[in-house]
């Protein structure tokens, strides 16, 4: 029998049979398939061994050899038999001057590239520069093969302008070739090259432009790619799924090498999200599957990444009397694998080397001179990835405060949040700005530790701030006007519009699933599509605690409270017109767990599904916990009057307004000291406009919206028909009052999505982060709407948050369900209030308090911003 995939066994297969088949076994190795590959070049290989040698039987053969060396090496690692076949043939075709005359080539190119994948980087270079030279005799493939490959090591040596010349002559001559899969190949590869110049946006919209050439599923290694940009970028959740989706597919192709190289970012991107030990764990597995294979130089980089997870861990954890040993260990580790970096050219690593082992011997106390290892490490590359620069400032800070240099430690540190606020302003879309703060928390508890060191409160706030004008991120300059975009946001209200009964079926319901996976490969889709835009740097500001008072002696009785989580630690720092005091709060976690306990009786209580004695037993322990936060927060509860807490992460969705000491006294929520002195005091007292909306499906939405729209001279009232998504986008676009009744949601796992339901379908977060005006105030009577999802790096997405950043000065929301009559009577009362001349704090506080006296529970509405 031939073995599957060989030439059919009626008699000798013919020369073109042969060289059909060794062409079949090349597309299979681009595919990243090397195992079907090999099943067709075995029997072809022994054909072509038994025909009279020919310069035609020559070339098939040496393409054979070639390809099956390619995998071996995929598969097995060690092609060392089949290149010395190749070595015997140009031997002989040297000594006869007859064969292939492409064959010194091709064969240079295949050295190169196998050089190149085992991280040989030298040997590489210069098999590739000798296979260039020699490209007018080459054959064309190879010639594109050898120029794409050089522009790969060219990126890995980061020498950019050498990369893209290559990347654009091998597209250039693939093109005039005819070879479909190089050109999309260089392209994607000029793609990532934007990557590696920092344009990020650009990248993702080269890559995706680059994928079109190629029809089918997206390729394993250009999902691979594609996640490097979005680690880089911040999106963890995103880079690591397509990752898994990467690893999946070479998996399946039997490909061993880049199933480990996938790991080795899973570890990257665990090690970001906080989770140490699946890091070290994707790391070790990486290291066992490229120690099997003899790739040395990879061997080093997963290595690397185990030790960068137990550095962290070792910090993270309380001293012991073993830990001095551990630090003492990993520094000797760290130290091998230095002068093993430097060894094989691997500078990047090598720097990321000696921080591990510089913060190793500060650990344990042996750096005798750091003031002359600082001067040794000289200055941060700006050609180094983010997470890299930003760990060489933090190690330079460290070293600098070793010293008892705090001035220059924290010079470096100021200059680490200088290099990812520039990073983050390059994005356009909300989703990468709020995204890319996971790589700042090193430098950010830094920042808060030499302040905490001055034993000044004003330090401590002004540092707080500082590192939320990083995190903050710009609005894009104009709206997206991508039709495309577009499309797919109508195609994706329309699905969930005419499936909102779907959604209430059981988890396994054939429908439901197929619902659900179409709605989250349209989002994937709209959230990818704004990945591209590129955004604008400035307009980033800090507040700082001597502005804070300035602005506090025109509000007797107000107090800015800065709530921020250090090291496992709960700090509060309180502004009044008068003092600045630094309230120390105790542990985080038991004070984590409460807010938990608390948003889920708030869930019970607020569902009329519920029996009445489970939901009394709910209200019984929403009493315990407030009461319990209340104790917890007591001492930075003092304000007599109005009281702003600046608060982000799950600090922010801490219902401050509903803790038994601020009932009827005005609260609000601030995401950053700087929004608060913005927009505080700055509406009209008369409002230029003022609208309500009623979306579809409540039963007092409609009484709601008319009742508000009589309570304000020239009060505009959108309900029915009218209500559309366009509408709403169009009055959140403007000046003046905005509120609106109806059916929210927040996606916990894709807050971008959060939304409001009008008549025509739901109303996105993402719809509304589009640069243009905004509202003095948002009023959303809605349920949920007020609640944020928590990414890597602590900062909040969701629809309220949404509407902040898009310069909306204060939002009203709720941070749990609402029930309909309650959100009747709150929120016209509200406006009541509002229409007299009560500021907004005050008058949700006032309608607040006036329903709990009837009921016996606080309306979970809170103002967030700023109180106009």
């Amino acid at each position: 029998m031939s073995e599957p995939g060989g030439p059919a066994a009626t008699g000798p297969p013919s020369l073109g049979a042969l060289a059909e088949q060794v062409q079949r076994a090349d597309d299979d190795n681009a595919e990243g398939r090397p195992t079907r590959a090999r099943r067709r070049l075995r029997p072809a290989l022994r054909a072509l061994d038994a025909m009279p040698s020919t310069p035609e039987v020559a070339h098939w053969r040496g393409r054979a050899l070639i390809e099956l060396a390619k995998c071996d090496f995929e598969t097995r690692g060690g092609p060392r038999p089949v290149l010395d076949r190749l070595d015997a043939m140009l031997a002989a075709q040297e000594a006869s001057g007859e064969g292939w005359r492409g064959l010194p080539a091709a064969v240079a190119g295949l050295r190169g590239l196998l050089a190149l994948r085992a991280g040989r980087q030298d040997d590489a270079l210069r098999e590739l520069d000798v296979a260039i030279a020699a490209s007018d005799e080459a054959d064309p493939i190879d010639a594109c093969r050898s120029l794409l490959n050089r522009g790969v090591l060219h990126i890995e040596r980061r020498e950019v302008a050498a990369a893209r010349a290559d990347f654009a002559e091998c597209a250039r001559r693939a093109r005039e070739a005819g070879f479909v899969r190089l050109v999309f190949k260089a392209e994607h590869n000029l793609g990532y090259l934007s990557f590696v110049a920092g344009r990020m946006p650009e990248a993702l919209a080269v890559m995706e432009a680059a994928a079109a050439i190629l029809p089918g599923p997206p390729r394993p290694t250009a999902l691979q790619d594609r996640a490097r940009v979005l680690l880089e970028a911040g999106l963890v959740g995103v880079a690591d799924s397509t990752l898994a989706e990467a690893a999946a597919r070479f998996a399946e192709q039997h490909l061993p090498r880049d199933v480990a190289e996938c790991e080795l970012g899973r570890a990257e991107c665990a090690m970001l999200r906080g989770d140490l030990a699946a890091a070290r764990d994707f790391a070790l597995s990486a290291e066992r599957r490229f120690r099997r294979r003899g790739d040395d130089a990879w061997v080093v980089r997963s290595s690397l990444l185990a030790l960068q997870a137990d550095a962290e861990a070792y910090a993270a954890a309380p001293g012991d009397v073993h830990s001095r040993a551990r630090w003492a260990a990993l520094a000797r580790s760290a130290g091998r694998l230095e002068q093993m970096c430097v060894s094989t050219g691997r500078t990047i690593w090598a720097t990321a080397a000696a921080y591990v082992r510089i913060e190793a011997d500060l650990a344990r106390g042996v750096l005798t001179d750091p003031a002359g290892t600082l001067e040794a490490l000289g200055a941060v590359r700006n050609s180094d990835p983010i997470a890299v620069r930003l760990h060489g400032r933090r190690i330079r800070a460290m070293l600098a405060l070793e010293a008892g240099d705090r001035e220059r430690a924290g010079r470096y540190v100021r200059a680490g949040q200088r290099d990812l606020g520039l990073h983050r302003s390059r994005f356009g879309s909300l989703d990468l700005r709020t995204a890319g703060a996971v790589h700042g928390t090193g430098l950010a508890a830094l920042d808060v530790s030499l302040a905490l060191a001055t034993g000044r409160a004003s330090a401590v706030l002004d540092a707080a701030e500082r590192v939320r004008s990083v995190i903050g991120g710009t609005p894009r300059v104009n709206p997206p006007s991508d039709p495309v975009s577009a499309a797919l946001l109508e195609e994706l209200r329309e699905l969930i519009d005419k499936n909102r009964g779907v959604r209430l079926r059981v988890g396994g319901d054939p429908r439901l699933v197929r619902v659900e996976r179409e709605a989250q490969r349209l989002k994937h889709e709209i959230l990818a599509r704004s990945w591209h835009e590129s955004g604008r740097a400035g307009g980033d500001r800090a507040g700082r605690t001597v502005e804070v008072r300035r602005l506090l002696r025109d509000r007797p009785g107000g107090v800015v409270l800065d709530v921020l989580e250090h090291r496992g630690e709960l700090l509060a720092v309180e502004v009044g017109d008068d003092r600045t005091v630094l309230h120390h709060l105790g542990e985080t976690a038991s004070i984590a767990e409460l807010v938990r306990r608390v948003h889920a009786d708030l869930e019970v209580t607020a569902n009329p599904l519920v029996p009445a004695d489970l939901r009394g037993v709910a209200l019984s322990s929403l009493h315990n916990g407030m009461t319990g936060l209340e104790r917890r927060l007591r001492p930075a509860l003092g304000a007599p009057g109005e009281l702003v807490v600046v608060a982000t992460g799950w600090l922010g969705v801490l219902p401050w307004s509903m803790l038994p000491s601020r009932v009827g006294l005005p609260t609000v929520v601030a995401p950053s000291v700087h929004h608060w002195m913005t927009y505080a005091g700055t509406a009209s007292t008369v409002p230029t406009r003022v609208s309500a909306a009623a979306g579809p499906g409540l039963r007092h939405a409609e009484t709601e919206a008319e009742e508000i729209g009589r309570l304000w001279p020239g009060g505009e009232v959108v309900v029915g028909e009218e209500a559309t998504v366009s509408r709403m986008i169009a009055l959140l676009g403007s000046p003046g009052i905005v509120h609106l009744a109806a059916h929210g949601r927040h996606e916990p796992d894709n807050p971008l999505f959060s939304s409001v339901r009008m008549a025509d379908g739901p109303l996105f977060a993402h719809e509304l982060d589009s640069g243009g005006g905004s509202p003095d105030l948002v009023l959303l009577s809605s349920c949920e709407v007020g609640r944020a999802s928590i990414r890597a790096g602590g900062e909040a997405l969701g629809l309220a948050s949404v509407l902040l950043r898009t310069g909306v000065g204060c939002v009203v929301a709720a941070l749990a369900p609402l029930p309909d009559a309650t959100a009747l009577k709150v929120m016209t009362r509200t406006h009541a209030l509002l229409a007299t001349g009560v500021p907004v704090a005050q008058a949700v506080a006032t309608a607040t308090a006036e329903d709990a006296a009837e009921t016996g529970v606080v309306a979970p509405l809170v103002c967030l911003g700023a109180p106009l």
